[in-house]
This record gives C-alpha cells, sequence and structure tokens, in this order.
C-alpha cells in the first residue's frame, strides 16, 4: 500500500524465536557439556607446563610459575611417547586403509549383485556390526591357544603385530559395510551398463567408475575406523609388549611408572600429544564425516 506525502514507512518488528523449555534445557547442558571439556583440557594444559616440585606443592588450578615447554620434549624422547606415536599411526592407518578395501568390495557385491543369499550376507555384516568386541576376545584366546598347541613353530606369530592388525581390519568391517552399502545401492545402474557395452570388466568397474563415486563415504568411514583404532587400548594391551605400545598403551605405563616416580607433569604433556592431533584432524574434517555418514544412512 502507498505511503501518504509526509507519512514515515511503518517499521515492522522482528520477531524473535522462541525458544521451548524443553530445547532451553538441552541447550544449557550442551554448554555445561562444553565448558566441562574446555576446563579439563586447560587444566591438562597447565599441569603439563609445570615441574614435578611444583605440581605437587601448588593448587590444582594454580597457574603455572614458570612456562616449562621441556616436558613434552622429555615425554617425546625420553618416556618414548614419539616411539608410541609412530606405533599408533601405522596401526591405525593400516588397519583402516585395509579394512576400507575389503569393505567396498564386500558392499559393493551386496549392493550391486543380486543373487539368492544377497539380503542374508547383507544382514551378516549387519550382526558382526552389533556383537561387541570384547565378547570375542575370550574366544579368540582359546582359537590362537589351540593354533599354538597343534603348531608349536607358529605360536610366536599368535601374538604381535600380525594378530592385532587382522582383528583391528576385521573389527572395522561390519560398520563399513553397512555405510557403503548403501552409497553403492544409491548409484544408477546404467554406468555399470555403458561400462559392460564398453567391454570393462566387473573388477575394472567397481574399481575406475563405481568406487570413485563413493569417496565421501569412504572418506568418512576411514576417519571413523581411523580415530577409533587410535584410542584402541584393550587388544593392544593382549597382544603388544612394551617395546611396540601403542600411545593408549603407552600413556599406561606412563601413569603406572608415575605413581611410582611422581612425574606426572610429563604424563599430562603426553597426553595432549595424543589428544591434539586427533581433535585437529576432527576438526577439520568434521563436515566431512557428518556428510558421508547421513547421506549413507539415508542412502541406506
Amino acid at each position: 500500500m502507498p505511503f501518504k506525502a509526509g507519512e514515515p514507512p511503518a517499521i515492522r518488528r522482528r520477531r524473535l524465536p522462541r525458544i521451548r523449555p524443553g530445547r532451553l534445557v538441552v541447550y544449557l547442558l550442551l554448554s555445561l557439556f562444553a565448558l566441562s571439556a574446555i576446563a579439563a583440557f586447560a587444566w591438562v594444559f597447565m599441569i603439563s607446563l609445570k615441574t614435578t616440585p611444583e605440581f605437587l606443592s601448588t593448587s590444582p588450578w594454580a597457574l603455572p610459575q614458570k612456562l616449562r615447554f621441556a616436558n613434552f620434549a622429555l615425554a617425546w624422547k625420553k618416556a618414548r611417547i614419539g616411539s608410541y606415536f609412530v606405533n599408533s599411526i601405522m596401526a591405525s592407518s593400516v588397519g583402516a586403509s585395509v579394512s576400507i578395501i575389503v569393505s567396498a568390495l564386500a558392499a559393493y557385491v551386496i549392493a550391486r549383485v543380486r543373487f539368492r543369499l544377497n539380503a542374508l550376507l547383507g544382514n551378516f555384516f549387519l550382526v558382526g556390526y552389533m556383537i561387541p568386541l570384547m565378547l570375542t576376545v575370550i574366544p579368540l584366546y582359546f582359537l590362537l591357544a589351540g593354533i599354538a598347541n597343534a603348531n608349536p613353530p607358529l605360536s610366536a606369530l599368535m601374538i604381535g603385530w600380525g594378530p592385532l592388525l587382522g582383528l583391528y581390519v576385521a573389527s572395522g568391517v561390519p560398520f563399513n559395510t553397512f555405510v557403503l552399502r548403501g552409497f553403492f545401492e544409491s548409484l544408477p545402474s546404467e554406468m555399470e551398463e555403458a561400462a559392460a557395452i564398453d567391454g570393462a570388466t566387473p573388477f575394472r568397474t567397481f574399481w575406475q567408475i563405481m568406487l570413485p563415486l563413493v569417496t565421501s563415504g569412504i572418506v568418512s568411514t576411514f576417519l571413523v575406523n581411523f580415530l577409533s583404532l587410535w584410542n584402541e587400548f584393550f587388544l593392544a594391551l593382549i597382544f603388544l609388549k612394551k617395546e611396540n605400545a601403542t600411545l593408549p598403551l603407552g600413556l599406561f605405563y606412563m601413569a603406572q611408572r608415575a605413581e611410582y616416580t611422581a612425574q606426572w607433569t610429563d604424563l599430562f604433556a603426553a597426553v595432549l600429544i595424543t589428544t591434539v592431533p586427533v581433535l585437529v584432524v576432527f576438526a577439520l574434517l568434521q563436515k566431512q564425516v557428518y556428510r558421508g555418514m547421513t547421506q549413507g544412512a539415508l542412502k541406506g
């Protein structure tokens, strides 16, 4: 409606969105959780910059009198955190990579190849994802012990990196197959038909045409597997010796030593060395992880 001469235009007031009481409670709880996490991280950072006498004689929340960054160097070299760091990178990378390769092949067959046991095989991987890994430790122990007793020359191979990496690969296959199956099912069949007309073999169709189209799902599942294996402790405690320990196991040994030597500041420095790389990687790639996992869930 046109305004009259000399009449100021009406100013529309913007209505503020109303926040429901239930949602407000959720926001408050999430804010408290975030503040507690930030406070814990800040506390660990302050302790890692103190000397051992200062840590034992001052308040836990007292600021360090002098910033002692040498604690990180001591934890990296003297406490062998550098060696544990390399072991964790190797174990997480190899376990996640091989698991993704196996899962991609299985997911492609379940999603794109129609046969009588197609649905049963898909449910088999889903059931495998539901079984906690802890429940398999005792049967696995008896299995490896039986193999070692029946074949004494193979007893040395029943402990160490070989069985551990095999378990890392197997533990990620059900979840990866379930997620990647949804991505492969969403792809149009015309691409496979066009590739078959051009003379491409089924494996070439999978490797050069179909697999690049699910890159977001592969990246997401790889990151989820990598972070899970990076924090894995129980299986590493069973299969690895102290000199070949990963970061979680190395921190466990450092905590045991700190109870007798009171070298707590080195332990806190090692905790930061362990957590900061993971936090940085996840902060940079969290959108990719959420996008890939959401697409996989919707398409599946």
